[in-house]
């Protein structure tokens, strides 16, 4: 199907995605608890969003939109507290870190939804590979032209996000030498590294997309896992570089 049209939003407004690790308290490994605590956090309200990710050992907690950085601190520090006191009934932590130090990608256990269910089946091994931390920043653009310009103009300070984020030193137990190891997960997949250089979103939608779909390599948007990426149900572009 075309991709959908590019939504308005106000410009340099943001959000943030956090992905986080569910620790058992007893040995600290990744455990797969993440349907009962999404079944316990559904009896509360609950600030911003929270949903599984791809394996039952790490949920993703979403804000909600801000033009300041003080009431978003505010908020993830109240989805904290309510995250903290629902995995205080579960007798497990909840955790940051870009990649866990030494779980081991076989143990994991693919959510039961169907996206991740298809992407089992598209990548095999990779999708529990995946099991990896990052913090993505959302960024409002007008319009898709100005969120392609954007996303190319901040291309080049990624190197610097990735320094001032990285903390995925250890890897299944080992030392691997980078500061950052989380990204080299993601780089595994055939859909990531930098998006095609257009600065014009019909050309983007009309020729790159367009080619992509009609060729069965992509579905949708999601299917991209570039460094940035446009999101254009919310009018923004993603970056995903940062580790948690």
């Amino acid at each position: 199907m075309p991709l959908e049209a590019f939504t308005p939003s106000q410009p340099l407004t943001f959000g943030v995605e956090l992905e986080l690790q569910l620790v058992s308290l007893s040995d600290f490994n990744l455990t797969a608890a993440s349907p009962d605590l999404m079944h316990l956090l559904k009896r509360k309200p609950f600030p911003g969003n929270v949903t599984p990710e791809i394996t039952e050992s790490m949920i993703e907690i979403n804000s909600s939109v801000h033009t300041a950085y003080a009431p978003l601190l505010a908020e993830l520090t109240e989805i904290r507290d309510t995250l903290v006191a629902a995995s205080d009934v579960l007798n497990i932590g909840i955790a940051g870190g870009g990649t866990h130090s030494f779980q081991h990608w076989s143990d994991q256990r693919i959510s039961a939804k169907p996206r991740y269910e298809y992407l089992s089946q598209l990548y095999g091994y990779l999708a529990k590979q995946f099991t990896v931390f990052g913090q993505h920043v959302h960024i409002g653009c007008a319009n898709g032209d100005d969120a392609l310009y954007l996303l190319h103009a901040l291309n080049r300070y990624l190197p610097h996000f990735i320094a001032l984020s990285a903390s995925s030193p250890f890897v299944q137990g080992h030392d691997s030498l980078f500061e950052s190891a989380r990204l080299n997960s993601v780089f595994a997949f055939p859909m990531s590294g930098r998006a095609p250089f257009t600065l014009s979103w019909q050309e983007f939608t009309d020729v790159y997309f367009a080619k992509m779909e009609r060729t069965n390599i992509i579905k949708s948007m999601k299917d991209f896992y570039w460094d940035l990426r446009p999101k254009p149900e919310y009018g923004t572009i993603e970056l995903r570089v940062c580790d948690t």
